[in-house]
């Protein structure tokens, strides 16, 4: 019996499958945490200045509530954004030829109806962009790199806010 890569890969897989269902994972997104989930599309996100955080809001509703907003929402989220530029590679001549962008989300989630603190983190994205002798091109770089790290720093901002309502949920809360 001769075993091709494939199958070797299948029976991997499902040993692999089998021992994390015996040590009890469950998926973020299973069924058992659908209620926790649900729980994202009563967030109310609160406006954010400038483009980068209009980015990161708008990409946090269509995480969170790709049906658009509840009309009444049972919580309320504060996001404040804080960036960041510093020089990663200085050539022998003093010029900087690449760039870390450094975006810090910090999130608190309040319970609307009382106002109390539930939850508060924060999640920070790095992206890298070149720099080259068009202010025009990195200019561009920049804002794209931001906007990466605006998405990275909205799906961490999401799964954490789904790890908070699963935990919740789990303790009866």
């Amino acid at each position: 019996m001769s075993w091709t890569r494939r199958g070797a890969l299948g029976a991997v897989l499902g040993i692999t499958a089998l021992g994390l269902g015996g040590c009890g994972f469950e998926p973020l997104y299973g069924r058992r945490n659908r209620p926790a989930i649900a729980r994202l599309t009563a967030i109310k996100i609160d406006r954010l200045p400038d483009r980068i955080g209009q980015v990161l809001r708008n990409d946090l509703l269509t995480r969170m509530s790709p049906a658009g907003e509840r009309a009444r929402p049972l919580y309320r989220l504060r996001v404040t954004i804080s960036r960041s530029s510093s020089a990663l590679a200085i050539q022998p001549d003093d010029s900087i030829t690449r760039y870390n962008l450094r975006l810090t989300a910090r999130f608190r989630l309040y319970e609307i109806a009382t106002g109390r603190l539930l939850y508060k983190d924060a999640t920070t994205a790095v992206g890298s962009y070149n720099a080259v002798k068009s202010d025009f091109a990195n200019l561009s770089a920049e804002r794209d790199t931001a906007t990466r790290a605006a998405r990275a720093a909205s799906q961490e901002i999401t799964t954490l806010l789904a790890l908070y309502f699963s935990r919740r949920e789990a303790a009866g809360g």
